[in-house]
């Protein structure tokens, strides 16, 4: 028998293991874009799409809470049910979420689970635009585009020498079991992008609504991005196409499909007295900082947070990270059970070693506390402190880790931060209020410059401007409904 020289052998392997799985796909993998109609390799089944974006969809709700408002929520849903509707893909179980989030920002995961901000809706000034970014995002989801990332994932699996094809992040992706929040992080290409473009406008043209808006939304994009003076990268080197590449392809589709304005909806003034009184930028009701000491109005506390640090408010923790990324500090809610009961089971976890609690008050405060060392994944050794108490009808777990060579410096540091949770009595912090959008009627036509004068604005000018989609100096007609922003 001849032997196969061992490169030829697994060159022969891939080819048999490709043609397999070639051939399989012609049963079950093959299938038809749903938004495009074009034939693509899919491994991913529309139960198993819906799934994992429920799955998503609980995890998100447990990190990111909904903009509580009456008008906001229904709204949005109301319009994303109508949108959906007319897409190729109705059967979903759509669901339309406004995030109280001050960035601007959208997203969508698998399944029809659409998500909002405030943040954007705030510096959006129709209906048309607002059809243009959910007929985005409802886009991403009827072209499948997670499955399609999903998929490549799983082809790399199979050990077809597709790797190649993938980006590194999206390695940890294999598997489609547990993908939960992780979909967020799944980015999309920039042919995903320019596709979720082309059916938003689609679906705003089906829905009777003006195209010529995304223009508006791309400005604004594109002002929001130069506004917050970050260097960027070069455009073969992201995968969203930047605002001005997506205003030119927009123009594109607007001069190759003919469309007329006339009889087209824009909605402008509907949108814009709705958007009056909606919080505006940072909500400090929900926790604030000011210099290294964070407040939370809301649940009454104070706790102060080392010099230098690097801090943060989510909404499932507030964070403090040293500057050399060697030790961190986390405040977050704890459970409901007794605190002596949450801190025996956080000590007994496997690579935690304990070492002797305390029942101590903190600031007279009900609390335990026990420092330890832990093992993390990677297998770095780590010492930290951790205390539960409670305060306020509600129990709080202040933890602080330091890696071992910086554990004994940091331990003073954590144990100080521990102790300066305290109640909040200062009058003037508990009473602060956020910033809202108020939604002027022009009498008479105005320069952006005079408007600011005579209806001042807690923001710079620039940003008024931004805001309502006028250069700065440019100026408003009379009748324009013109957004400031105040306390």
């Amino acid at each position: 028998m001849k032997r196969t020289a061992p490169r030829a052998r697994i060159m022969a392997l891939g080819q048999r293991r490709l043609a397999a799985a070639l051939a399989c796909s012609l049963v079950t993998g093959c299938a038809m874009n749903p938004a495009t109609g074009q034939k693509e390799f899919n491994l991913v089944s529309e139960s198993q799409e819906v799934a994992m974006g429920t799955q998503a969809a609980q995890q998100v709700a447990a990190q990111m809470g909904p903009y509580e408002d009456p008008v906001w929520q229904p709204y949005v849903s109301k319009l994303g049910g109508q949108l959906a509707a007319t897409s190729e893909r109705p059967q979903l179980p759509w669901q339309f979420t406004v995030v109280d989030d001050p960035q601007v920002n959208a997203f969508a995961l698998p399944g029809g689970f659409i998500y909002i901000t405030r943040g954007i809706l705030a510096n959006m000034n129709s209906e048309a635009e607002l059809v243009g970014v959910l007929g985005h995002e409802i886009g991403h989801v009827t072209a499948r585009h997670s499955a399609t990332q999903m998929s490549r994932a799983q082809l790399a699996q199979l050990g077809l020498g597709l790797g190649a094809v993938l980006r590194p992040e999206l390695e940890q992706y294999m598997g489609l079991a547990g993908a939960g929040l992780q979909l967020l992080f799944l980015k999309y290409t920039r042919d995903d992008e320019r596709q979720a473009d082309m059916l938003g406008f689609r679906y705003s043209l089906r829905s009777g609504y003006d195209p010529h808006a995304m223009l508006d939304l791309f400005t604004m994009l594109e002002g929001v991005e130069s506004a917050g003076g970050q260097e960027r990268l070069p455009a073969w080197a992201v995968t969203h196409p930047y605002p001005e590449n997506r205003l030119a392809e927009t123009q594109r589709m607007l001069d190759s499909a003919k469309v007329s304005s006339a009889g087209l909806t824009w909605n402008r003034e509907t949108y814009l007295r709705q958007l009056d009184g909606m919080v505006y930028g940072p909500d400090p009701r929900q926790g604030y900082f000011d210099g290294q000491a964070f407040y939370h109005p809301e649940l009454k506390f104070r706790l102060l947070f080392p010099a230098g640090w690097r801090t943060n408010n989510g909404f499932s923790a507030v964070t403090g990270l040293a500057e050399q990324q060697d030790g961190l500090l986390q405040l977050a809610l704890g459970s409901a059970d007794a605190i002596a009961t949450q801190l025996q089971g956080f000590l007994a976890q496997d690579g935690v070693t304990p070492g002797s609690t305390s029942s101590a008050p903190i600031n007279g405060l009900p609390a335990v506390s026990a420092p330890f060392s832990a093992t993390l994944e990677d297998g770095s050794p780590v010492r930290g402190r951790i205390a539960i108490l409670t305060y306020g009808g509600r129990n709080y777990r202040l933890m602080g880790i330091a890696k071992e060579a910086q554990a004994a410096a940091y331990d003073p540091v954590i144990q100080s931060w521990i102790r300066s949770f305290r109640p909040l009595t200062d009058v003037a912090r508990l009473n602060v209020r956020p910033a809202r959008i108020q939604v002027v009627t022009l009498g008479a036509p105005m320069t952006v410059s005079a408007f600011n004068a005579k209806y001042p604005s807690t923001v710079p000018v620039e940003q008024v401007a931004l805001l309502n989609g006028v250069a700065v100096d440019g100026s408003f007609p009379a009748g324009r409904l013109v957004k400031r922003v105040v306390k």
